[in-house]
């Protein structure tokens, strides 16, 4: 298992077009795979606003401390869980300083991957030297003095990755919000002293989000799976294959690898299973479609 300690990492904020976040990365994936990641803690440095918008990838947010609005009246607080399902828009954003989110961006089921923070980045500083960032758009004006505008990732997408970024059609109309205490807690067979809370599994893809806690001296046994596992420590602390996890601690599996997860004083940890893409799934019978900066993004889009 790979260990990150969110202590190691260092804060930084020009990962954003808004420059009020501040990002402490604990994982990342590997770079041109659909299955890409980035595990971070982010934390709101001042005000940040974000138009109603939408990705071609899918999101966990779990609010740390604080509280997230995501628009049309949905308030994600703390202690709570939401999943960000690619193409499903959200929005309009507008929220103070103070919060802080664990933030697990993936690529989604369509396949069409993630970007990784340097790729961003390199791309992003490529477009500075031929045009400008407004917010989310940036804008460029060519030898003819014809100025076009792009929402600031599709343009950074194109840059970085060589390709349109394609929206894919909505699955769910509108974010998930999950309550984690809401939630029962079931015996995990055969493994004493373990519970589990199943807070949900979404698209054909199957990514699924849980909830264990361990008694002092318990411990889990993570089974193989042809899945990316990556955890995050709620509570307590645990050793894993010789290496300690704390609070706040980021772990990652890979397909394949498996690992017992040992409580010394008790212990409450999120798992988060992400399965590897098959390359037998049809297309979709909708097509995706590239978003505009001047678009009205409705909980239909794509429809």
């Amino acid at each position: 298992m790979k260990v990150a300690n969110p202590a190691d990492s260092e804060v930084r904020t020009d990962d954003h077009p808004t420059g009020v976040l501040g990002f402490r990365y604990l994982l990342r994936g590997t770079e041109n795979t659909p299955e890409n990641f980035v595990m971070l803690i982010a934390e709101n440095l001042g005000r940040f606003e974000m138009v109603r918008h939408r990705h071609n990838f899918d999101q966990f947010r779990y609010v740390i401390s604080g509280q997230m609005n995501l628009g049309d009246g949905d308030v994600l607080r703390e202690g709570e869980l939401c999943y960000f399902p690619e193409g499903t828009p959200y929005g309009p954003q507008d929220d103070g300083a103070g919060p802080v989110v664990l933030t697990l961006q993936f690529g989604g089921a369509n396949g069409y991957g993630y970007m990784s923070p340097e790729q961003y980045l390199a791309g992003r500083q490529a477009l500075g030297r031929v045009g400008r960032f407004e917010g989310p758009v940036f804008i460029r004006t060519d030898e003819g003095g014809r100025t076009t505008k792009k929402f600031s990732i599709n343009a950074i997408w194109h840059e970085a990755m060589g390709a349109r970024m394609l929206i894919p059609a909505p699955r769910y109309s509108r974010p998930i919000l999950m309550n984690p205490r809401a939630y029962r807690w079931t015996a995990v067979p055969d493994q004493r002293g373990v519970r589990q809370k199943r807070l949900g599994s979404f698209s054909e893809r199957a990514v699924a989000a849980d909830i264990y806690t361990l008694d002092p001296g318990a411990a889990l046994r993570l089974f193989p799976e042809n899945a990316i596992r990556l955890l995050f420590v709620l509570q307590g602390t645990a050793q894993a294959d010789g290496q300690l996890l704390a609070r706040h601690f980021g772990g990652q599996l890979d397909a394949g690898e498996s690992c017992d997860l040992r409580s010394t004083d008790g212990l409450e940890v999120m798992v988060f299973t992400l399965p590897m893409l098959r390359a037998d799934w049809s297309a979709a019978d909708i097509e995706a479609e590239e978003p505009q900066p001047d678009e009205s993004v409705s909980t239909a889009a794509g429809h």
